[in-house]
This record gives structure tokens, sequence and C-alpha cells, in this order.
């Protein structure tokens, strides 16, 4: 790999970090914060659209976090056999796919179109946490690996508040307070 003085080293890290390619790769840490908070309020959302159990709340949590134990190992084999590029891209696209099946799932109103929905969005977000926590650890020298990482990770809480804004402008449109929805 040799792109303007840019080297990959035998270890796999490159010899200096393409900032631009850093920023971009670092701009996917926030989807899945956004997801985790808007997966909270949607598991509030649902029991009363629904008058959902408990337990059928539950599935929420799972379609969510079944989507990432599913995932992670299949992830990581394909990034193995092509490389982190594919897996940020289908990584995508799930997601994508995962945030387009609200639209129909609004409109059908079927608790299982929005489990289909999320569920879809954790595979995407399986693919871009396998890939993009090493891929951004390893996009310049080893000895700073730990702080390019750390750097990316930074953006993940910046998602996750802005998940509880979507989440009260986009989810709760009827005037009701996001902290009294959340008490019920």
């Amino acid at each position: 790999m040799k792109h303007k003085n840019l080297v990959q080293m035998p270890n796999g890290y490159l010899n200096r970090t393409p900032i631009f390619q850093f920023i971009l790769l670092s701009i996917l840490f926030p989807l899945w914060g956004a997801a985790a908070s808007l997966n909270d309020i949607l598991i509030a959302q649902f029991k009363s659209v629904f008058t959902l159990s408990d337990f059928a709340t539950a599935f929420v949590q799972s379609a969510f976090y079944g989507g990432y134990f599913l995932i992670a190992i299949p992830a990581s084999l394909i990034i193995k056999k092509t490389n982190y590029k594919l897996a940020v891209i289908t990584g995508l696209i799930f997601y994508i796919i995962g945030c387009s099946l609200f639209f129909p799932a609004s409109h059908m109103a079927t608790y299982s179109m929005f489990l289909c929905a999320i569920f879809a969005i954790a595979i995407g977000l399986g693919f871009l946490e396998t890939s993009a926590n090493t891929y951004s650890s390893m996009m310049g020298p080893r000895e700073s690996a730990v702080l390019r990482l750390n750097i990316s990770q930074t953006f993940t809480p910046i998602g996750s508040l802005l998940g509880i804004v979507l989440g009260k402008y986009l989810i709760f449109q009827e005037g009701e307070s996001l902290i009294i929805s959340l008490l019920k």
C-alpha cells in the first residue's frame, strides 16, 4: 500500500496516519452511540404504542444485541478474507437498510417489522464496530495505536447524546416530554 509516502509496515500498521481517512473512519463511531440511545427510547415507545408485556419488550433489546452477537465472528472472518473497507461498506449498507425499514414499519405499525429493522441496524453496527475499532488502531504507527482508538472512541458519546436529542424530536412528536415518557 503506497500513497504519497504512506507505507504499510510488515506488522500491518501504517508508517503514518492518513488524517482525512482517520477522520472519516472516526465519524462512524457516533453511529453506534446514537443507535444504542435510540434503542432505549424505542423500548419505552414500543411498550406504550403496542401495549407490550415486559417479556415482549425484552425482544427489542434481544434483536439489537442479538445482531451484534450473531455477526461479530462472521464480520471478522469477512475482514480476514477481504479487507476493512468491504466490512465498513457492508456495515453501512445494513445500517442504512435498517434505518430505511423504519419508514414502512411506521406505516405498517407492526412490532415484528420494527424488530427486523432494529436487527438489520445491529448487523450493520456489528460490522462497523468489528472493523472500525481495529482499523482505527492500525491507521498509523503501532506506538500510537491506542491513542488513535481512544480519539475515535471519543465520538461514541457524542452519538449517544445526539441519539437522545433525535429520539426526543423524531419519536416524541406529540409534545410529550422525553423525561415524562421515560418515567412511565
